[in-house]
This record gives structure tokens, C-alpha cells and sequence, in this order.
């Protein structure tokens, strides 16, 4: 019933870690590495977390002082990922930062048995059998990461963490053992400037985080001959969704059909109590039994039992669900309500952008336009504003064309891969 803070770099230690507290009915509290002292205390005291188990040289350890555990040093864990038992306990549980998804950042409770039904939930979704092999390079802190740690330990499958991103050992591995590599667009997109230069085993790659733009898809389809699905979920709900390749009548740019006992629905934006229909646009509302029990330090949006996910989207007639936006992204350009992330998909189909970002540009207290920054793809043969402008402008109304075009060398990013739109 206690809780313990760990901070510790993905691998096997965060793995030997995490399994101890749920089968020791502790409620655990994983941190990024990264984790600015401030925040890591602030969460710390929130939980209301006894001990700090911390890896040598985390930065945030002289603002836990006391909660740190001295002895525990990182290096004590050896066994292999296929040999650790997972232990049920009824107290066990997980509390993960939100990344504000329905609004600030909170502390979601997760609960053994959310834990299970996420990992369920997964291994029928990805089909997971001993004989897999997972190759995990999201961080174990980040729910992505638990959600795949979980499942590969519930179905008897190997799990092969990647401390730290590297395209090349990414290729190397996936040339090895691996079979799922579960990733998000950047990691993709890296590795589809590799190419394949023997046989791969990977019998499966799903995207989630971001959009999959279509072309970081096609490259890498073409460098590695392997189609890329995609999956949805939040810190709150765990994972939920998948579009696997090669299903019946499969959408790349679907995130997916709601996974068994996982109900969606989609509702409208100004009026949560309105159900839209088939292919109408809304906010996306998920009840999943693997969703959080609650948040430590707020109220859950809920309608009718279900998550307000602060998503926009649309399902299609046959369940599959596609991610359109964010209900808080829109942006009022002139009395129009613009979605930023249509404006981006436009602008990522110029071949002299390698990616970019959309944003509100203020210029009174009730005037807003758009501000676009992008990445070029060949930083020596840079595409002028003035011609991706004209670009838009044949695909996009007037109002959906940024009033500013700037370039940028690279784009602010979370360690999972999204883009950081307030510090653009």
C-alpha cells in the first residue's frame, strides 16, 4: 500500500524493480531519468512516496534527500527478462504522469487488476507468444513502455530494452532476435534511412504517439520491407487500439479497432452528451477495463462512464477509429475553428520538409493566426517560406495558411517522440 519513486534508465534493473514493487502490493511511481528535481519532489510528495529508488548520477537526487535509498545502486540485477515471474498482488499498483492529455499533467492510479487487463489487451492485440521477441525503445517510465514491458512478461516473451536511442543498434537487433518493434514516427523514420542488409525476424511494427506521417511509412517500407501499423492509448487508459498489417481491410492511417471489452464512442465537442454517428467528427470518449482508478490530484473528465480523451476523431463504419486532432489544438483563425494537425499533414507532403509543426500565433488578445516551423530535409537546399506558402495555398481555404513560415534545425521533443508545442 506504500509507494516507491523509481528512477532508473530502461533496461533490466527498471524491469526487476517495477515486478518487485507490483508483487510486493507497492504502488510504484517511474520517473524519467531527465526528471527535473522540482517536479520529481513535487510528485514524490503527492503520492505520498516513502523511498526513492535512484540509478547513480540522477539529477534529481539531491532534491529527494531523504526518500533516496543509498544502498540501492544500478547493476544489481542480472536474471534474464524470460525468467521473471509476474506475481499478482491485489495492492499492487502504478501511478504515471500524464502528459497532460486532458488537460495539465496529473497522477493517474492504475490498479493491479487495470495492469492485467492492459497486458491481456496487448498480447491478443500483437498476438505475442513465447517464441517473440520485443524490442522496447520507449522509456519503461512512460505508460507506452510499461504497457509493452507488461504484456511481453504475461505472454513468456523475451524482452530486449534499448536504454538509449541508436538507429544503427536498433537495425543491428532487429537483424537478431527481435519479432515487435513497437516504436513512435521518429524512431521509424531513422531507421528507414537504414537499409536492411540481411534477413530480418521482425514479423511486426506498430507506431504510436503521433501520427504516422504516410511517407516516414513508405521509406520505411521500402528500406526494410515490413508495413508499419499503428496503436492508440493514454497514460489513463493504457493501450486500447491497434491496426495490425495485414488484418482485413487494413487502414494504415487508422489507429485501429477498439481491442475486446474496450468500448469508444464519439461525442460532440461543445455538447459531450450528444453520441455523434458513423464518420462524424467529435471528441473521442474510451471505458476500458485497463484505465486508471483515478487521478491523485484532480477530478477525471468523464461522460457516461467514459474518458473524455481530449481527442478528435471519426469511426468508420467497420469500428475503425482515426485520430483527426486535439480538441485543445484548435486554433480560431478569424471566426474559423482550424485543426493544426490537417494544416501539418498538407505541409509534410512538400518533399523539402522532413517535418513540422502548426501553432497559434497571437497577435491581440483576440486575434490569433498560424505559425508553421519546419525541418528541412536537405538543410543545403532549404525550400523558401514564401514557396511552401504557395504550396498550401493550392491544397488549403486561406485561413488555414500560416501567416508565418519559419525554419528550423530540429524540433523540440518528449523522450518519446512528441513534439513540444509550447516550445516551439
Amino acid at each position: 500500500g506504500e509507494t516507491v519513486v523509481t528512477i532508473l534508465p530502461s533496461g533490466i534493473d527498471s524491469v526487476a524493480w517495477f515486478c518487485a514493487a507490483i508483487a510486493a502490493g507497492v504502488r510504484v511511481l517511474p520517473m524519467h531519468t531527465q526528471v527535473a528535481g522540482a517536479e520529481a519532489l513535487h510528485g514524490a510528495r503527492l503520492a505520498g512516496a516513502r523511498r526513492a529508488i535512484l540509478a547513480p548520477g540522477v539529477g534529481a537526487a539531491a532534491a529527494l534527500g531523504e526518500l533516496a535509498w543509498p544502498s540501492v545502486a544500478a547493476g544489481a540485477a542480472r536474471a534474464s527478462a524470460r525468467k521473471l515471474g509476474v506475481v499478482r498482488s491485489r495492492a499492487g499498483a502504478l501511478i504515471l504522469g500524464s502528459s497532460g492529455t486532458t488537460g495539465l499533467p496529473k497522477l493517474a492510479l492504475r490498479e493491479s487488476a487495470a495492469l492485467d487487463a492492459d497486458a491481456a489487451g496487448v498480447v491478443r492485440g500483437m498476438s505475442l507468444c513465447p517464441d517473440d521477441c520485443v524490442l522496447v525503445c520507449t522509456p519503461l517510465s512512460h505508460s507506452y513502455g510499461v504497457d509493452l514491458l507488461l504484456a511481453t512478461l504475461s505472454a513468456g516473451a523475451s524482452l530486449l530494452v534499448v536504454a538509449r536511442f541508436d538507429a544503427g543498434a536498433l537495425a543491428g537487433q532487429m537483424l537478431g532476435r527481435a519479432t515487435v518493434l513497437p516504436g513512435v514516427p521518429f524512431v521509424f523514420e531513422a531507421l528507414a534511412r537504414i537499409r536492411k542488409s540481411g534477413p530480418s525476424r521482425v514479423r511486426l511494427a506498430l507506431s504510436a504517439g503521433s501520427p504516422l506521417p504516410e511517407r516516414v511509412r513508405r521509406e520505411f517500407f521500402g528500406a526494410w520491407g515490413v508495413e508499419i501499423g499503428q496503436l492508440y492509448g493514454a497514460t489513463e487508459l493504457g493501450t486500447v487500439a491497434m491496426e495490425i498489417p495485414g488484418s482485413e481491410g487494413f487502414d494504415p492511417a487508422s489507429v485501429g479497432r477498439a481491442l475486446p471489452g474496450v468500448s469508444m464512442r464519439i461525442l460532440g465537442c461543445d455538447d459531450v452528451s450528444r453520441r455523434l454517428g458513423v464518420g462524424e467528427e467529435g471528441q473521442l470518449a474510451v471505458w476500458a477495463p485497463s484505465m486508471l482508478s483515478g487521478y491523485l490530484d484532480g477530478e477525471v473528465p468523464m461522460a457516461d462512464g467514459h474518458l473524455l480523451t481530449g481527442d478528435l476523431a471519426r469511426i468508420g463504419e467497420d469500428g475503425r477509429v482515426f485520430i483527426t486532432g486535439r480538441t485543445k489544438l484548435l486554433i480560431d483563425v478569424g471566426a474559423f475553428k482550424v485543426n493544426p494537425l490537417e494544416v501539418e499533414q498538407e505541409l509534410a507532403r512538400h518533399p523539402g520538409v522532413a517535418e513540422c509543426v502548426v501553432v497559434a500565433l497571437a497577435l491581440s488578445d483576440t486575434i490569433q493566426r498560424l505559425r508553421a516551423v519546419y525541418v528541412a530535409r536537405d538543410p543545403e537546399r532549404a525550400v523558401s517560406a514564401g514557396e511552401l506558402r504557395e504550396f498550401l495555398r493550392r491544397r488549403l481555404s486561406p485561413n488555414k495558411v500560416p501567416r508565418i513560415i519559419e525554419r528550423a534545425a530540429l524540433l523540440p521533443k518528449s523522450e518519446t517522440g512528441k513534439v513540444l508545442r509550447d516550445r516551439v
